[in-house]
């Protein structure tokens, strides 16, 4: 029997990866980012870090630079170089000077209060509504189940517009097939991924030219799959069907 973990509503909502100090004295900011409604998962070190983010797959990441042990510019630079290209926001000293071409979306200079940071924080996650998630052409409302692309409509049903939705958070991003069923299927039974297979095709019928072909969705060999935005004009992928 494959094993089942039940979920929250809360598993929708934007996750954010806090990366702070253990022993600074300094406040923490996960308390006011919970309160508000985000996810928070807390790494100390730089190890633990570059570990959850590929095992969660956070849409934001904060640094506290003040009580890192680790150089958080130089972070940010090998994440860039590796890929990585969720939106990292650094939290510096008065006194610190930005470092430019780093990888950093948003520095933000202490004192600020929990209003700015917070601010800063909404403008970096996707785009969202209520109950709408916007990347690039493609808009998904997820009361109604419908995503759209220019004028063309789609009706999803339940499981598709919740796969697509977890696409839409993390794009750009290599989703593995547990992943994806853990996420969507709340089950990490993967030794038959047949369902999400017919779940993919299905999607790439509602938001890709050619599904044969696709351009926002696509397979990375052996490991899973990639949603991403294409460029204005691009009408192939590298990626291939299942």
């Amino acid at each position: 029997m494959p094993s089942l973990r039940r979920r929250t509503v809360g598993w929708m909502l934007p996750h954010i990866l806090l990366v702070e100090g253990r022993k600074t004295g300094r406040r923490s900011w996960a308390p006011t980012l919970v309160e508000k409604g985000y996810r928070v998962t807390k790494a100390h070190t730089r190890r633990d870090a570059l570990s959850l983010l590929d095992r969660i797959l956070p849409d934001l990441v904060i640094l506290d630079g003040r009580g890192l042990r680790f150089n958080p510019y130089r972070f940010s630079r090998s994440l860039r170089a590796d890929g990585h290209q969720v939106p990292l926001l650094l939290i510096i000293p008065a006194d610190w000077e930005i470092e430019k071409g780093s990888g950093v979306n948003v520095h933000l200079r202490e004192p600020f209060t929990a209003r700015k940071l917070l601010n800063r924080v909404g403008r970096l996650l996707p785009t969202t509504g209520d109950n709408v998630l916007q990347v690039g052409e493609l808009v998904l409302d997820l009361q109604q189940r419908t995503v759209s692309r220019g004028a063309v409509n789609h009706r999803l049903t339940p499981k598709q517009a919740r796969l697509l939705e977890v696409f839409m958070r993390h794009p750009g991003r290599v989703l593995t097939r547990q992943f994806l069923m853990e996420q969507v299927w709340e089950t990490d039974f993967v030794d038959d991924t047949r369902t999400l297979e017919v779940h993919i095709h299905w999607l790439r019928k509602a938001i890709e030219d050619d599904p044969k072909h696709p351009i926002f969705l696509t397979t990375v060999r052996r490991i899973g799959y990639r949603f991403s935005v294409p460029m204005r004009g691009e009408t192939e992928g590298e990626g291939s069907t299942p």
